[in-house]
């Protein structure tokens, strides 16, 4: 209960998230545009890589959204948190009562999708650590300096990794209503809703 009420999903936006979510869409787009010019298996398996495909950039497109929205916190922003309290948490499931399978399914594969976004940037960053590590020459201390914020970068992107972990429902939550609420205005013809952008 006590941490239902403090979960803000996160606390403050964080730049390597939103680095990371951005990298993630953009190489997803490029997976997509090669599969709709012909390219995997044909038939039926290209057409549902390509949906999948199209679901998941959708996911990281309004937790993408959601991360420039906590910039200013706009009243959309505060009612979505308050619904990812109430509906992606585990204050509905009784004792002795399990959640139907595909509830559980949905839950882990919205998370995933961030997740592995997370994931995909924490590597690079620990490949450029490493590449860090195998350099020598004179510029020893800005090699460290470097070293230092890639180090500090992981850490963080680590921590990440671990709160995002246990709100898994409520990542859940956010991403399913404003991709949603992106579906619906591109049915209207609307250009998608923008939110505070983080200056660079």
């Amino acid at each position: 209960m006590g941490s239902q009420a403090k979960w803000s999903g996160p606390a403050a936006p964080s730049r390597l998230a939103l680095e990371a979510v951005d990298n993630r869409i953009l190489a997803l787009n490029e997976y997509l545009t090669v599969y709709r010019a012909g390219a995997g298996s044909p038939g039926r398996a290209r057409h549902q890589r390509i949906r999948e495909l199209r679901h998941d950039i959708a996911r990281l497109r309004a937790w993408s959204h959601y991360l420039r929205g906590a910039v200013r916190r706009p009243l959309w922003w505060r009612l979505l948190r308050r619904l990812g309290v109430w509906f992606g948490g585990e204050r509905h499931a009784r004792p002795g009562r399990r959640r139907p399978h595909r509830a559980g399914v949905r839950r882990l594969s919205a998370f995933s999708v961030v997740d592995r976004a997370y994931a995909a940037q924490l590597e690079d960053y620990q490949g450029r650590l490493l590449t860090l590590s195998l350099a020598r020459g004179p510029l020893v201390d800005e090699l460290l300096i470097t070293r230092q914020r890639l180090q500090g970068s992981v850490e963080r992107l680590q921590q990440e990794r671990r709160l995002l972990a246990a709100d898994a429902g409520r990542v859940a939550v956010v991403c399913w209503v404003l991709s949603r609420v992106v579906l619906v205005r591109g049915w209207l013809g609307l250009s998608e809703p923008r939110a505070g952008i983080m200056d660079p």
